[in-house]
């Protein structure tokens, strides 16, 4: 449990500093895409950063993912290391993918997003958009992931225990 609390601190830790130093980077539409439609009125005509600027962006979104999925990878196969079954991967998994939700909605969706509206000062245009305020921009999206998860979850400890054995 102690390494899939650590594997989940450091994910939440690259997400975090992705967070914070992506609108530095990225180009508008891809950094808007995440948030409600009204705000991506207002940003449409901001002007992207310059194309050196944008490559390291997606570097940067690359390295996330990578940071993501290797923390998957290494969950896996540090289980199968230990003999873990099925229940355990697949509990394992659970807790990693639900630990993130939770961190990926109390931290970044409704503190950085929502309280702190860190993304106005790189787009103040968007300034006074009624999304802002609505705690509940992202929901339905938020509903689908934690309802697809343990779907998810047996998929990835079946696959780790295939691929393993």
């Amino acid at each position: 449990m102690i390494t899939t609390l650590a594997a989940l601190a450091i994910v939440c830790l690259l997400s975090l500093a992705f967070i914070l130093i992506i609108p530095h980077f990225a180009a508008t539409k891809v950094l808007m895409s995440f948030l409600p439609q009204d705000i991506r009125e207002a940003a449409k005509g901001h002007s992207d950063p310059p194309t050196g600027k944008r490559i390291i962006g997606y570097l940067l979104m690359a390295l996330a993912l990578a940071g993501y999925v290797g923390a998957l990878f290494f969950l896996g196969t540090d289980g199968l290391r230990r003999g873990y079954g099925f229940w355990l991967l697949f509990g394992r998994f659970m807790l990693f993918l639900y630990g993130y939700k939770l961190f990926d909605i109390l931290v970044q969706d409704q503190y950085i997003v929502i309280t702190r509206k860190f993304f106005v000062k790189f787009y103040p245009e968007t300034r006074g958009c009624k999304s802002w305020d609505d705690r509940s921009f992202n929901t339905k999206n938020q509903m689908i992931r934690l309802v697809a998860f343990p779907f998810v979850c047996a998929l990835l400890a079946c696959v780790t225990l295939l691929i393993g054995r």
